[in-house]
């Protein structure tokens, strides 16, 4: 009676067990795909705020949205904003002057909002990355041997002929901080080209445009000298597709220097006092 009863019961029981598995496993690949294509979506999402914002913002605030023909907008009273705050400045412009954007569209101004966070350090990139560099040997490189210094100012020391990075670090996380380090002409600001200027008297200098229109031409040199042109002593005006940043710190700084300067730049920006706007704005270019 007992192996009558039992023995049907014994091969029930571990269906059910086969059956409650591979329930479990479906589950958990229905999540996880879930979880991929949610995680797609946020990429797919982060890509096109930063190329809208590359197209629509980066003319006026810079590619990393430090300031450049406007004001800084990842600054804390700028980060500070709520969402909702910062969608109805996109969209309906400021008295400062500031235009609206309206003609974007809701989704493609909260895109471009999602991705000013990120630069703001408050994205996902920013809240979950690391910093694993050695900022006191960052500080030696930065002053040192990568030469950031000659053109880059950080609290208050250096050139200046590019943008003061002393508040740099507080909106971007290691990772993007040391892929600008590596390819500076990425998503590169038109007001941050280098430019060839040639007289009609033969003499040539490279720069910085600081301010032109259809009478004359500021040009900044990097040894940090402006030059002022009329328009009409001038033979020609090259503008670069690049920066004046070198293009060569992939081969000449290792992967764990670049996080080093990462760290140095993240870890200034931590302590640095916020600085006024006019002062800000008075020092142009990207990183």
């Amino acid at each position: 009676m007992w192996s009558a009863r039992r023995g049907p019961e014994r091969p029930l029981k571990q269906m059910r067990h086969r059956l409650r598995a591979q329930a479990m496993i479906l589950s958990e690949l229905l999540l996880l795909a879930g979880t991929g294509v949610m995680a797609l979506a946020q990429r797919s999402g982060e890509t096109e705020g930063a190329q809208q914002f590359a197209s629509t913002c980066a003319v006026c605030h810079g590619s990393d949205g430090s300031g450049a023909k406007a004001r800084s907008i990842i600054e804390p009273n700028i980060a500070s904003l709520s969402d909702d705050e910062l969608l109805r400045v996109v969209h309906n412009g400021t008295a400062a002057g500031m235009p609206s954007f309206a003609q974007l569209g809701d989704a493609k101004i909260a895109a471009v909002v999602r991705y000013l966070r990120t630069l703001q350090g408050r994205g996902n990139a920013g809240a979950t990355a690391a910093v694993t560099g050695d900022a006191a040997a960052g500080r030696v490189l930065y002053f040192g041997r990568a030469q950031c210094s000659s053109c880059h100012m950080i609290g208050g020391q250096g050139g200046f002929i590019a943008s003061d990075l002393t508040e740099y670090g507080r909106g971007h996380p290691p990772q993007a901080i040391a892929q600008a380090i590596v390819d500076p002409d990425k998503n590169l600001a038109p007001q941050s080209r280098a430019v060839e200027v040639r007289t009609k008297k033969g003499q040539t200098l490279t720069g910085m445009v600081r301010s032109e229109d259809n009478f004359s031409l500021a040009l900044q040199t990097e040894d940090g000298r402006f030059h002022f042109f009329a328009r009409s002593s001038l033979a020609d005006v090259q503008y670069a597709d690049y920066s004046l940043m070198p293009r060569d710190y992939g081969t000449r700084l290792t992967s764990a220097e670049l996080n080093d300067l990462a760290a140095f730049l993240i870890d200034t920006s931590r302590t640095a006092p916020a600085e006024p706007e006019p002062a800000r704005r008075r020092r142009g270019g990207d990183f």
